[in-house]
């Protein structure tokens, strides 16, 4: 099978002249639900309908999606931690108690689950091998211009930040509802370091728990927002699946203020336990001097390239780096790199890739083949 699908994406690149790309972190219900997003809209009726908002405009829209060859998202289910959260408390984002959040979680998944029944020529739940199958195989474009075709972008649901956990069984019913990956951490100590915490902390007794319970039941464990002695426990201990959505190289920053991304030694981890990394095209992410004020050209795809490439040649090869945008999550328009007005910008990162020396499989491997290795091993 694993032959057929490369045989897919083959023919996905050849009929439409672009690349088909997988991208590992999108906060698409937290953001519906919160801010009252529309993705089924274009990003320009988006920002229309948001004409205060001039600093953290849309990037993403369901034609920007179909343009830039999104087909597969990591589809996050992101709670507001109760002891970060600055605005409201927004029925169905947040929580005060661990009641409250699994009632929240709830609320997402079945956010996801009406989607698809709403709009199901848009957005397809991925459950099963067959559905990975047939969400990539509706990728084949016949046609000679992206625009005069569409297919449904593929969810697989991540829950982002699961410090809320109610109880460890309340991870079957979330499983059967379509949750695959699960990222312990935000910004609460409660399993581990995260970020935001101590550098010096460490995963608790209940968090070595947790990683235990978490690769029994066959959930991917995503190490984004883990401080860097989380981060490495968990790839020496973890017995399942590991990934890191969206992280960038802290070696490549300059004075970074905290853990927030990952060392070349984390990087290292993740390759030897055959994980993948995916960048997020944030200029505070890329630049740390940065600010909303600075000309738009300051940051540009070539520093995110830069993030790519230094995955590479600490692994020595294309195969553990990708793109994990994060799209109108934290950030969005114009806080993203200076060639980028929306998510479909992405594909120029292939000529910038191929001009480095990047081989057209390379590009493939960056843009989707790592994220379907990954989908290949969960949906067996």
């Amino acid at each position: 099978m694993a032959g057929r699908i490369s045989r897919i994406i083959k023919r996905i690149r050849k009929g439409t002249g672009m690349t088909f790309l997988i991208d590992g972190h999108i906060d698409f219900a937290s953001t519906s639900l919160g801010r009252n997003r529309d993705y089924t809209r274009s990003v320009a009726e988006i920002r229309a309908r948001e004409p205060e908002n001039l600093i953290n405009q849309a990037t993403v829209g369901w034609p920007e999606l179909q343009k830039g060859q999104v087909g597969i998202v990591f589809s996050t289910v992101f709670l507001d931690p109760p002891e970060h959260r600055t605005g409201p408390k927004i029925t169905g984002t947040s929580y005060d108690n661990k009641d409250e959040c699994h009632r929240s979680v709830l609320t997402q998944l079945d956010f996801y689950r009406r989607w698809q029944e709403e709009y199901p020529e848009k957005f397809k739940i991925i459950l099963t091998k067959s559905d990975l199958d047939q969400t990539l195989s509706a990728w084949q474009d016949t046609a000679t211009e992206v625009s005069q075709q569409t297919h449904p972008v593929g969810l697989v649901i991540l829950w982002e930040g699961a410090e809320g956990l109610r109880d460890y069984g309340d991870l079957d019913e979330y499983y059967e509802r379509g949750l695959r990956i699960i990222g312990p951490v935000w910004g609460s100590g409660r399993w581990c370091g995260d970020f935001l915490s101590d550098p010096a902390d460490r995963f608790t007794p209940e968090g070595r728990e947790l990683l235990a319970v978490m690769a029994e039941k066959k959930f991917v464990l995503d190490t984004a927002h883990m401080n860097t002695l989380s981060a490495n426990e968990a790839l020496d201990r973890y017995e399942g699946i590991v990934i890191a959505t969206h992280c960038n190289c802290r070696a490549l920053l300059k004075n970074p203020p905290n853990d927030r991304h990952f060392t070349d030694d984390t990087v290292a981890r993740l390759v030897e336990r055959d994980g993948v990394m995916g960048v997020l095209p944030f200029n505070g992410f890329l630049d740390t001097e940065w600010e909303i004020a600075d000309p738009r050209n300051r940051v540009t795809l070539e520093t995110l390239a830069n993030h790519i490439d230094h995955i590479c040649q600490i692994a020595g090869n294309s195969r553990h780096a990708a793109i994990g945008t994060d799209s109108d999550g934290g950030f969005g328009y114009p806080a993203i790199p200076f060639e980028m007005n929306d998510i479909s910008d992405l594909q120029k990162l292939e000529r910038i890739l191929k001009n480095r020396g990047y081989s057209p499989d390379d590009v493939n491997r960056i843009f989707h083949g790592n994220w379907r290795r990954i989908l290949e091993r969960i949906f067996v």
